[in-house]
């Protein structure tokens, strides 16, 4: 008999859709609580998620709150704003003051004679730019003398035939970047060839020198040395004269080479408008308590949408009797604790100063939300201006002029701290020695001792070559100082160098370059010079020393001017401003509520904090469900073989049977039949 093929024709059953439905029966109940639990741990993985995202966004929040200088905004308030406006930092002091402003700064401006076309030639060789103040004896406009600003570096342009024209010269002095703009002004008839210095200020004057190689004369009317504007050729216009910006200040005359006054008012920077000598500016600076406010009122708003999160996730209905999905988590329990906790807490370190947000009206609601009491927080604000931050922020206060507070470390504790300085930090210098300079004679430098190098902290000035004259030894450490620190290599690095020439005695007249940094990475070394080195090589320099003292009566380490305590006390970090050794009084230290939440938040929001243990014990429970599903559906596929085996077998029996019944009732239909007769007798 063949065997059967297809399912159920033996029986007549529909033995797949049995097969199937015992199958599910047998899957059914176990699959359901795989879902759940994936669920669930999705559910996990999401609320923590959110959680930490909540943490995230609340601490991020918190830098800014945990800094002192946020609660130290000063406003500068003036009464003209056409003529001046000013803003103020924390250093600023209350008061009004009465500013006239006399006069604007200037950038010093000159101009050539005129050219046909901006394509006519000039000349080639070098234009050197200098920067200094230009002394005049008739007038604005009659050249005299220079006196070269140190802290502006000598430039010099190269002009060859490639860029000889006059827009080919302006082109070059213009990418040179050398802090000159030139520019081509068409005066209605012919061109003029203009430069104008980048910085206003008399200070910013400019002195052009030429080596003119299209004729011998570098001051003549005719090449390149059309350009020259110096004692020796006076061959340009002046159009602007350099000049300072003036005025006064509750009646004491001010300058400044720019329009902005940084250093005239303490913390106040003061941005000139326009001059009027007939108006008097009030400039008002106080304490801005808005500001402060608005920093307290967001803190609050930042405290509560966190946790208004936490509350989301872990809260409990009582109607339905249901938690969420973090209802009485572990995790979320600490966390909720230790803010409340910290909130509670009352901030220690600072003498006198506030020690509660319930001092600034800052309250906790019975759901734990915090509320504001605005009335009495702007009184509290106007009352104690400088108590604020140490509220709030991890603040310390000084108690000399000299000592600066930089930074707190995780392990700075509040309390007071004494410092003292048994070493003053000190600038690296390089201390040349007498060369036989004679005041009646000048340093001559040309070609055999105009090229020098140096390494200032560590970089190289690459070859610096001084312009060639007679000088003077202070008009000398003049040019030296603007080479070294026109070093492309040094400035890019934030490196400069400060030179000087000592001629206090006579017979030990010699240069000091002093490094603009201190410690121990400060130092300045002659790497390279040819011909006369103006006492400069075989000198021995002299490395910058670190500060060094204690914090607290424990050792502190120095680094330049910055002294940083021990860890195992406290990590505080302060600047020493002056040069003295000994009692440079306490630093009052304390860390307030919005500097401890970020500290202890900062664990939770760690790779290998418990919020991140949580989603991956929840993600390590999706990867085992995933195992169990491929181990159920191996499970259900043997249990189906099995199954339809037996169905299949059942199917064959039947279909022997129905065959076998078949045959019989075939056979006894071909049986004879028996005829029965009676018979009468």
């Amino acid at each position: 008999m063949a065997a059967i093929t297809s399912p159920g024709i033996g029986s007549g059953l529909d033995i797949n859709s049995l097969v199937s439905q015992l199958v599910a029966a047998e899957r059914g109940p176990k699959e359901n609580l795989l879902n759940f639990k994936e669920a669930t741990a999705q559910a996990e993985i999401s609320a923590y998620g959110t959680l930490k995202s909540a943490i995230s966004t609340f601490s991020s929040a918190l830098v800014l709150q945990s800094l002192q200088s946020t609660f130290q905004a000063v406003n500068a308030t003036s009464s003209d704003t056409t003529i001046l406006t000013a803003t103020a930092n924390s250093k600023a002091v209350d008061g009004v003051y009465n500013i006239v402003v006399s006069s604007l700064a200037d950038a010093h401006s000159v101009a050539s004679t005129g050219f046909t076309n901006t394509t006519d030639v000039v000349g080639v060789g070098t234009l050197t730019f200098k920067f200094g103040t230009t002394s005049f004896t008739t007038g604005p406009f009659t050249y005299t003398g220079f006196v070269q600003n140190a802290n502006k570096a000598t430039q010099t342009v190269t002009i060859d035939s490639t860029n000889n024209t006059l827009e080919g010269i302006r082109n070059a002095v213009n990418t040179a970047n050398i802090g000159v703009t030139a520019s081509i002004i068409n005066n209605g008839t012919t061109n003029q060839l203009v430069f104008s210095s980048g910085e206003s200020g008399a200070a910013n004057s400019l002195e052009i020198t030429v080596a003119d190689l299209s004729d011998a004369s570098d001051t003549d009317t005719s090449g390149l040395s059309q350009l020259a504007f110096n004692a020796s050729a006076v061959n340009l216009t002046q159009t602007v004269v350099a000049a300072d910006a003036s005025l006064t200040i509750n009646g004491l005359a001010v300058t400044s080479k720019t329009n902005k006054f940084s250093d005239a008012l303490t913390g106040v920077t003061l941005d000139l408008i326009k001059a009027d000598a007939t108006q008097t500016v009030k400039l008002t600076v106080a304490n801005d308590v808005d500001t402060t406010a608005n920093v307290v009122r967001n803190f609050v708003q930042d405290y509560n949408a966190l946790l208004t999160t936490i509350n989301e996730l872990s809260a409990y209905n009582t109607g339905t009797q249901k938690g969420s999905i973090l209802t009485s988590d572990s995790t979320v329990r600490n966390i909720v604790s230790q803010l409340r906790k910290v909130l509670n807490d009352k901030t220690v370190g600072l003498t006198g100063s506030l020690t509660s947000l319930a001092e600034i009206g800052v309250v906790t609601e019975r759901d734990g939300t915090l509320k504001v009491d605005d009335g009495k927080l702007d009184t509290a604000i106007k009352n104690n201006p400088g108590s604020i931050s140490f509220l709030f922020a991890a603040a310390g206060k000084v108690s000399s002029t000299q000592v600066e507070f930089v930074s707190s470390g995780n392990n700075s504790q509040p309390g007071d701290y004494k410092i003292d300085i048994t070493q003053a930090a000190t600038q690296g210098d390089l201390t040349g020695i007498d060369f036989g300079y004679d005041s009646a004679t000048p340093i001559t430098i040309d070609d055999t001792n105009k090229s020098l190098a140096f390494k200032v902290d560590g970089v190289d000035t690459g070859t610096l070559t001084l312009t060639k004259a007679n000088y003077t030894g202070a008009q000398l450490a003049v040019e030296l100082q603007t080479r070294i620190n026109g070093s492309s290599a040094l400035s890019s690095q934030g490196v400069s160098v400060t030179v000087t020439f000592d001629e206090t005695s006579t017979s030990n007249e010699h240069f000091i370059i002093t490094s603009a940094r201190y410690g121990d990475a400060s130092k300045v070394i002659v790497t390279s010079s040819a011909g006369n080195n103006f006492g400069l090589i075989g000198t021995t320099a002299t490395t910058g020393l670190n500060v060094a003292g204690t914090i607290g009566g424990q050792f502190a380490t120095g680094s330049g001017q910055v002294l940083t305590g021990s860890a195992t006390t406290a990590d505080l970090a302060v600047k020493i401003l002056d040069s003295s050794t000994g009692d440079h009084g306490t630093i009052n230290f304390t860390r307030g509520v919005a500097d401890r939440i970020h500290s202890f938040l900062g664990n939770y929001l760690d790779s290998k904090g418990s919020i991140d243990g949580k989603i991956k014990g929840a993600e390590s429970e999706v990867k085992r469900i995933g195992v169990d599903r491929e181990n159920l559906d191996i499970r259900m596929a043997s249990i189906e073989q099995r199954i339809r085996s037996q169905f299949i077998a059942m199917d064959q029996l039947v279909a022997q049977l129905q065959t076998t019944s078949s045959f019989l009732t075939q056979q006894l239909a071909n049986l004879p039949k028996i005829s029965v007769r009676s018979s009468r007798r």
